[in-house]
């Protein structure tokens, strides 16, 4: 296998007790021909002086509070690499990751897109005993049939892509473009969508990234958007329902997708106290005929303070 190089982005907001060990474990692969790229998104903790201690094994571009997309793009504009890899920084990558990867796209060059398995980690289990376990169930490299080839239709479901896991060919910046800075959640999932119009992809079923489990991460939060059900109708106003592969989705099932992502929405919002974006959202459920019953008694609950009080203090 030749070793193309490649560039791994990393966007960086107020992770300092958790960023030297993402880079770490991608300074830790056994592919050589890598530069590191961590974008610091305006940073007010020591994310930066935990970082100083890399020297010049990365690179690191400041800029001022713009989100992950604005600072993915960044990174990725600045790259050198034939092919571009994301990391969060407090997640982590397993050992083999680049190179099996890398080896299976240069095998299949209509591949624009690599991702793999990977597991949510709660920071407690040591991670000899994750990779040890990794290697029980998964000893050689797979690729999963079911989502692998040409995934619009299949995304449009559900985003099967975890950032961390993703390698991409760096000629997809000038085909498809970067991260829109519109989304402050779900740009991830937006841009698959769009490389899936262009690219082909592919799952390798090992695990070989950790997801951590992390209280503060801004996936946590209950945004003012429904930034999922945004992307869904944003990419089926662009694009349609029809795959480049020439199969075609159904309207009923983009309805219930579309009750899905309200639901899980509203569901979130009732809990949190945010109760009017919760009612419009149960309320589009019932309209959609999702999970009726229950879509229609959150509404209800949801739909005056008196109500909605009551049910809270009876749950408390």
């Amino acid at each position: 296998m030749s070793m193309p190089l490649v560039s791994v982005i990393m966007p960086c907001y107020n992770n300092q007790d958790f960023v030297v060990a993402s880079v770490q474990s991608v300074l830790s692969q056994d592919y050589p021909n890598i530069e590191v790229i961590v974008v610091d998104d305006g940073s007010t903790d020591l994310s930066l002086e935990k970082l100083a201690q890399f020297g010049d094994k990365i690179t690191i571009i400041s800029q001022a509070n713009q989100g992950p997309a604005a600072a993915r793009n960044t990174g990725m504009l600045a790259a050198k690499g034939e092919y571009i890899a994301f990391n969060d920084s407090d997640d982590l990558w397993l050992p083999g990751k680049l190179k099996a990867q890398i080896s299976y796209m240069q095998k299949q060059p209509e591949i624009g897109l690599c991702f793999t398995d990977w597991r949510v980690w709660n920071g407690l289990t040591p991670i000899e005993e994750v990779i040890k376990q990794r290697h029980k169930d998964k000893i050689r490299v797979e690729v999963d049939p079911n989502q692998t080839g040409w995934l619009y239709i299949k995304l449009l479901e559900d985003s099967l892509v975890h950032t961390t896991t993703a390698i991409i060919k760096a000629e997809i910046i000038k085909t498809v473009g970067v991260f829109n800075t519109d989304y402050r959640v779900g740009e991830d999932y937006d841009y698959w969508l769009r490389i899936s119009r262009q690219y082909q992809m592919a799952k390798l079923t090992n695990i070989y990234s950790l997801y951590r489990d992390n209280p503060t991460s801004i996936t946590k939060k209950v945004h003012p958007h429904n930034f999922s059900l945004l992307v869904l109708e944003s990419t089926i106003a662009n694009f349609g329902l029809q795959c480049p592969s020439g199969d075609v989705i159904s309207q009923q099932k983009i309805d219930y997708y579309r009750g899905i992502r309200n639901f899980n929405y509203g569901f979130q919002c009732f809990y949190a106290g945010h109760r009017e974006k919760a009612y419009r959202a149960f309320r589009n459920c019932v309209g959609l005929q999702y999970r009726t019953f229950k879509s229609s008694l959150y509404a209800l609950l949801s739909s005056n303070n008196f109500l909605y009080n009551q049910f809270k203090d009876r749950k408390s």
